[in-house]
């Protein structure tokens, strides 16, 4: 086994090893003890890395041995990894290492606030070192969770696997990530566990088959309908569980929850007080592969309107997660608190960031009626309507004779009120008719509905937030310049994002500032020329210096704001990578949340690879330029004079000048055939995506006729038995010529001859090219391998270089065998829709 073939059985046994475990301490146990013994390496460890606090937090969770810390080793690389974290700070570092220890560093300045690891400290790695000449250790990054150290005693790494590890690397970061995933899911089904006990109402979950299988029950039901055979028999809480079990509803309710539906019933329990009378709603859950549900009993005689509700509440629920617009929801949101709860005055006020005003988006009949019959925007701040919204607490209304205020509407209401926040969206007002108090029930009911109405608009601004930014990036593709993009993006924030005062700026290296490109109308109008950010002296800098999103509550009062004037307080920041940054503002304070920032840090990926994308499109266009220059007309204009005066030379002397002469004439044949074949891989690469629909029986004669026209001593022998069309690369006929001319340029027997044919074969249609030379050097094909410049110093590998480059590009397969002359095969993917086309011989 060769050692290609040694590395590449070393690494699948590794990958093997690497898969998310119980633990995350399982998994790195694994993965670690499998890189040391089948890399021979004696001492590792994996750390996970994470930002906190402005520190980076290092905590090792497996180390082999178990204390890696007592070998000199370990220590030196430790030191290295503490060596690299403290690079570009200037505070000191203390170091505990252990399974459970953490090493805390102070974050590195370009590192984004609460990722998984520093940006200076992924951007150094790999390294490695020696400790006494004869031990190395290496330290890898985990993309998105640490590092892997591994060291050797009596031996070191080459080169090729430490590079071929990448992969496993990632793979191994990919595990200890769906690890830490894992741990999270598990918190929210605790989270959910702890609901499900809180909840005041008997629940049962359970399954429904052959037989019933209670998978958990409530406090309430256990304390409702009594705990095993303590207080009733197992048949009698069965029934419970499944209403209709051994009798004629039992398929009634199996059926009913097998379609996705809640089943619905009445049922009674005997009880030491009696009978007690329970509503029952068994609410399936789908796609488990299983007929499951969760099983809720209600009290009829004083809870029945109250579970009604909750019912109620429940389908609206679902309606406002599945509505698409803001004014869609709040629309619903009316619906569902006068249908249920019977409030005839009520509506939904969304906060707007343009005019800064609580907008009316949707009122009940009655409810909120302005001046002139309409809804209007609230204005006022000193009300319990702003309290509402700015406090995020319920404002309630008991009695509103004593009340002193102004709510929508004008005037105190004539029964109980109520204002709720919906989080940072807006508020939820109602109140009741005539003297009617608003009920502490319906104080609830209006808390959840509140509650699933944040949630069902925080959904809708997210999609169409995300919708937005990927229509807008689309759009700002197809910009030339970082002028235009800019321009495109803050043409469309206003009215996608709702950010009306927004801005770009891009930083320029050289001056270290942030200069301006482009900003809003709106922004035009407050604030006309956008200010230069220069290093240090502005909230902008300090995001694009520490690459962290930055929300500031009230700019004009921050010790960093850059003018002490600005009319600007709520403000919000996003680096741009090292592009730049994005800055959206407002005039009233604490108005940016965490969903603005989410939505702004994915527009600003976005746009940072947007950035790059024009400036590589810049370079690439430019270097194209050069290069067709330089292999147009520079090369050729130099070589023409020489190869004139040497072949003057070559006439009027003899001897050693002559030969000399010769020489020269044969280098300027081999350069201007290297620019020809520099020319020809240039149009390749250019074209690699513009595949088309070709006739292989056309391509392999048009690239016969040139070649045969090349060698006339040799015999060229074309056989085409059919002429499939296949989906290739343009320069097809090119690649079949080059692969023709190697066969007879180096060819040196008495009779050179080549043959080639077409087939459809089963695997596809497919040409093959045999000679009877020599066979090809080995060292000929390695510039397959290599897709480097080496195919620019010989003749044979760049033709061989363009050969691989469109068989590549065609999405075909490429295979030499070398026995008495050489045999290439090019076998194309089978095309069932094309097996009856063009059969037959041209």
């Amino acid at each position: 086994m060769t050692s290609r073939q040694q590395r590449v059985q070393t690494l699948y046994e590794i990958s093997l090893a690497i898969e998310s475990r119980s633990t995350l301490e399982q998994t790195t146990d694994r993965a670690l003890a499998a890189y040391m013994r089948k890399l021979n390496c004696s001492v590792g460890a994996i750390y996970r890395a994470v930002t906190a606090d402005d520190r980076v937090e290092l905590s090792v969770t497996s180390a082999i041995p178990a204390s890696p810390e007592r070998t000199e080793l370990f220590r030196a690389a430790r030191d290295r990894l503490t060596s690299t974290l403290r690079t570009g700070t200037a505070s000191s570092v203390s170091v505990s290492l252990g399974r459970t220890a953490e090493t805390r560093f102070p974050r590195a300045p370009n590192s984004p606030r609460g990722s998984g690891e520093s940006g200076a400290l992924v951007d150094s790695l790999p390294v490695s070192g020696t400790v006494d000449r004869t031990s190395h250790y290496y330290l890898m990054g985990l993309p998105g969770f640490g590092v892997l150290l591994l060291g050797n005693r009596d031996g070191s790494l080459d080169t090729e696997t430490v590079s071929a590890l990448t992969p496993l690397n990632e793979k191994l970061a990919q595990a200890c990530r769906s690890n830490l995933t894992e741990i999270r899911l598990r918190e929210q089904r605790d989270r959910f566990e702890a609901v499900f006990e809180a909840i005041p109402e008997p629940i049962v979950h359970a399954t429904v088959g052959d037989a019933v299988r209670l998978i958990d029950t409530n406090e309430a039901f256990d304390e409702t309908f009594g705990n095993g055979d303590q207080t009733i028999q197992e048949q009698r809480r069965e029934s419970l569980v499944v209403p209709g079990v051994g009798s004629a509803d039992e398929d009634q309710v199996v059926e009913t929850l097998d379609r996705g539906e809640v089943y619905t019933c009445e049922l009674e329990h005997e009880s030491d007080s009696g009978t007690e009378h329970f509503l029952f709603n068994g609410v399936p859950v789908v796609d488990t592969g299983v007929i499951e549900y969760f099983g809720v009993y209600i009290d009829i005689t004083d809870q029945k309107a109250r579970e009604q509700t909750l019912e109620e509440l429940y389908v609206a629920a679902q309606e406002l997660l599945s509505e698409e617009s803001r004014r869609s929801v709040c629309q619903r949101t009316v619906e569902a608190v006068g249908s249920i709860l019977d409030y005839p005055r009520v509506g939904v006020y969304l906060y707007n960031r343009d005019t800064e005003t609580l907008d009316p988006v949707a009122t009940g009949d009655h409810a909120c009626d302005g001046r002139n019959g309409g809804p209007s925007p609230f204005t006022e701040r000193d009300t319990r309507v702003w309290e509402a919204y700015r406090d995020g607490r319920t404002v309630r209304i008991e009695d509103p004779g004593a009340f002193n205020g102004t709510l929508p509407g004008g005037g105190a209401p004539a029964g109980g009120a109520v204002v709720l926040p919906i989080g940072t969206h807006g508020v939820l007002y109602t109140s009741a008719s005539g003297h009617k108090a608003v009920e502490d029930e319906d104080v609830y009911f209006l808390r959840l509905l509140s509650q699933l109405v944040e949630i069902a608009l925080t959904q809708t601004v997210n999609d169409n937030g995300l919708r937005a930014v990927q229509e807008t990036v689309k759009e700002a593709l197809n910009a030339d310049t970082h002028e235009e993009m800019a321009s495109t993006v803050l043409e469309k924030i206003p009215n996608e994002l709702d950010l009306p005062l927004a801005g770009l700026w891009r930083h320029n290296p050289a001056q270290q500032a942030l200069e301006p490109l482009d900003q809003t109308d709106e922004a035009d109008d407050l604030f006309s020329d956008q200010p230069t950010f220069q290093d240090g002296e502005s909230i902008a800098w300090q995001a694009f210096e520490t690459q962290s999103t930055r929300i500031i509550s009230d700019a004009s009062q921050h010790a960093d704001r850059y003018n002490a004037e600005t009319p600007i307080e709520g403000e919000i920041t996003v680096p741009l990578g090292e592009f730049g940054v994005l800055t959206a503002a407002s005039t009233r304070e604490d108005v940016f949340t965490k969903l603005d920032a989410e939505i702004l840090e994915v527009l600003a990926a976005n746009l940072e690879v947007l950035a790059r994308v024009i400036d590589n499109r810049q370079d690439v266009r430019l270097l194209d330029q050069v290069i067709a220059r330089i292999l147009r007309h520079n090369v050729r204009n130099q070589l023409t004079p020489i190869r004139g005066y040497a072949d003057t030379i070559s006439r009027e002397a003899d001897g050693q000048a002559e030969t000399y002469a010769r020489r020269i004439i044969e280098s300027c044949e081999d350069l201007e055939k290297t620019a020809e074949h520099a020319r020809e891989m240039r149009q390749v690469v250019r074209n690699r995506s513009r595949t088309r629909r070709l006739s292989l029986g056309s391509e392999v004669r048009t690239a016969a006729s040139a070649v045969e026209d090349e060698f006339p001593e040799g015999t060229l022998v074309v056989r085409v038995e059919d002429t499939p069309e296949v989906t290739a690369h343009p320069e097809l006929a090119a690649a079949i010529r080059h692969l023709l001319r190697n066969g007879f340029e180096h060819n040196h027997s008495e009779n050179p001859r080549v043959e080639i044919s077409v087939e459809q074969r089963p695997p596809g249609p497919t040409v093959e090219v045999t000679d009877n030379g020599p066979g090809i050097d080995t060292h000929e094909l390695e510039v397959i391998d290599k897709h480097d410049e080496s195919a620019l110093k010989h003749g044979s590998g760049a033709g061989l270089w363009i050969v691989d480059r469109v068989i590549e590009y065609s999405d075909a397969l490429l295979e030499f065998v070398l026995s008495d002359g050489t045999t290439a095969t090019i076998t194309f993917p089978s095309d069932p829709t094309n097996h009856d086309s063009l059969s037959g011989s041209e």
